[in-house]
């Protein structure tokens, strides 16, 4: 009898570890947390930038200790751009989903580029492109502005994700 019971454990034990190695569990959970949504955001005080374009950079990225200006931003990868054709004095970009890897954050920065050409690619002070980044030759831009991720993550504390993050530029 003893030793039946002990088959019998031993083979529930057998069974619900092999479910759970299975991934079957884990997956469901997993994919829910593996992408982060940063949400939208509405960019004001465009006016005189219309007929540009604003790229916004999703990326990880540090500046310097001395300097606060938003064009010595060394970003070392980037995780997702968006691109809109400036028409209005505000303008809606949509909510994003950025990829998380592991323990690292899924960003840190939002960096929003205006330039007179679609295409534009961020180029760090060393001269590198960032990995994450399509290399192309417009590197010039008309007005250059960043927020960081804690702003953000505020912004859904106390709104939630399906909010409008408003972001005046000027």
């Amino acid at each position: 009898m003893k030793s039946l019971k002990l088959i019998i454990v031993n083979a529930l034990t057998l069974i619900i570890g092999l479910v759970l190695l299975s991934g079957s569990f884990s997956e469901r959970n997993a994919n829910a947390a593996r992408f982060e949504i940063i949400p939208s955001l509405q960019i004001n005080h465009l006016g005189n930038l219309r007929g540009q374009y604003l790229t916004a950079i999703y990326a990880i990225g540090s500046r310097p200790i001395i300097s606060t200006h938003s064009s010595q931003v060394n970003i070392s990868q980037v995780k997702e751009s968006r691109t809109i054709y400036l028409t209005a004095d505000s303008m809606t970009l949509p909510a994003v989903q950025v990829e998380k890897e592991g323990f690292r954050p899924s960003y840190n920065i939002v960096v929003f580029v205006v330039s007179t050409q679609p295409n534009y690619s961020w180029i760090n002070a060393d001269g590198s492109i960032p990995p994450g980044m399509t290399a192309t030759k417009n590197h010039a831009s008309s007005l250059l502005n960043s927020i960081n991720k804690t702003d953000v993550d505020a912004f859904v504390a106390a709104n939630g994700p399906e909010g409008v993050l408003s972001i005046n530029l000027n």
